[in-house]
């Protein structure tokens, strides 16, 4: 019974839009019209049944698509209007954070959403925002291509992620890492003024000694949900982002199409999995992208196709031709098993494509259903990421394909809402 995630970036307004607003990023009516249309979306998802909704961070998008710099403060605006709908990120880019300030607003967003928090983490792949906001850590966008900034990238996610674990669940928190102290210097800070005044009297027991030396720090408030809200990795596609989620208890959501490489990954997962002890059924505590496009029933065969070719070519290609391809995402997204050559192949639709690979589940009701039904067969997994294009697809036609999913397919595979969570 998988939850269905959305994962909107967002986007300001499709191609035309952008052409015509240009830079749109900046533009206050076009970022207003859509803060008022995902409170919509997000409203509609919690009335549907929707499990949860996602933002991506990205920062400097002068184009307007993916356009969500501060991920956290959408999760809290957006909650604030729902009732069971999760909020969270696929994700946050570890590395290009202060891993203590990362795990306060963590904390405090969990508490604001009272619970219906989830953490994405990802390691970054767009340089020009993320060679600029991450050199204080010396560290730059990377691909899983196991050269220098590729292991200094995952030296600073792996080190940025246990620091942010032992501030959620230590009341002392000290760590003498290769990139990172706490505290700083890890001997001690001398001299803290109101050490017998207040801290020795009122604070954590052991964070000053009888000198006034801070030894050790509480981040506070811990989080709403123990010991922490629920953890995800954003699109992990490599093996060893799929050993490292395994030996965490972290949900990958693969970002592969064909069915063959998913089920190797998950294989790597479940033996990381072993080394520390746990024993998931193949597919739990696993997520895979996908994207949905229905079409009513009843029309014919032709002008079904007709139909998901015009869509994947107004609303699926500015993204993967656009966007993913340039950063040479395609060539492992959406190859096939013994492929050659490039992908898409020359001629080739990117709608074709798509649905080709599996990434893109699309044509009647009926065909999806069948669709979701043989994936689920081979690949039983806990979390479909729906890649939602909210700002590119037109409103009304992605408020339709959300309502004819949640009411016509979803109920077949037993797909229910979240409960609201208990108190704590």
């Amino acid at each position: 019974m998988p939850k269905v995630i959305l994962q909107v970036y967002p986007s300001l307004g499709d191609t035309d839009q952008m052409a015509a607003r240009r830079p749109i990023g900046r533009d206050n009516e076009a970022y207003q019209a859509t803060l008022d249309g995902l409170v919509e979306l997000a409203q509609a998802a919690d009335d549907l049944g929707y499990w949860g909704i996602a933002h991506v961070e990205h920062h400097l998008h002068s184009e307007g698509m993916e356009m969500s710099p501060a991920p956290l403060m959408l999760n809290i605006y957006l909650g604030h209007y729902t009732k069971r709908l999760r909020h969270g990120q696929l994700g946050l880019v570890l590395p290009a954070h202060d891993p203590i300030r990362l795990a306060e607003e963590i904390a405090i967003a969990d508490h604001m959403l009272r619970g219906r928090l989830f953490v994405g983490m990802a390691r970054g792949y767009q340089a020009r925002w993320q060679n600029i906001l991450c050199q204080k850590w010396g560290v730059t966008a990377t691909s899983s291509d196991q050269g220098e900034a590729d292991q200094r990238n995952r030296v600073l996610f792996a080190e940025h992620f246990k620091i942010m674990k032992m501030a959620w669940a230590n009341e002392l928190l000290s760590y003498d890492g290769p990139t990172y102290k706490i505290p700083y210097p890890y001997e001690g800070i001398p001299n803290w003024p109101p050490a017998a005044t207040i801290t020795s009297k009122y604070g954590t027991p052991g964070e000053v000694d009888a000198d006034g030396t801070v030894k050790a720090v509480t981040v506070v408030p811990k989080p709403y949900t123990s010991p922490h809200p629920q953890l995800f990795q954003a699109f992990g596609a490599s093996p060893a982002t799929l050993e490292w989620c395994g030996q965490e208890d972290v949900t990958p959501t693969i970002m592969f199409g064909a069915v063959e490489n998913i089920k190797q990954l998950i294989q790597i997962y479940m033996d990381a999995a072993a080394t520390r002890g746990r024993h998931p059924a193949f597919g739990q505590g696993i997520g895979v992208c996908r994207t949905f496009h229905i079409v009513e029933n009843g029309g014919s065969e032709d002008s079904v196709r007709a139909e998901l070719l015009r869509r994947a070519e107004k609303y699926e290609s500015p993204v993967w031709n656009g966007w993913y391809e340039s950063f040479g995402l395609l060539n492992f997204m959406l190859r096939l098993p013994g492929e050659e050559g490039p992908v898409p192949a020359p001629g080739e639709h990117i709608g074709e494509r798509l649905m080709k690979s599996g990434v893109m589940m699309a044509g009647t009701v009926d065909m999806v259903k069948r669709q979701v039904e043989a994936f689920l067969k081979e690949v039983p997994v806990e979390y479909f990421v729906w890649l939602f294009h909210w700002g590119i697809i037109p409103r009304d036609e992605a408020l339709r394909s959300l309502e004819l999913f949640a009411t016509e397919i979803m109920p077949e595979f037993g797909i229910e809402a979240p409960a609201e969570p208990a108190l704590v």
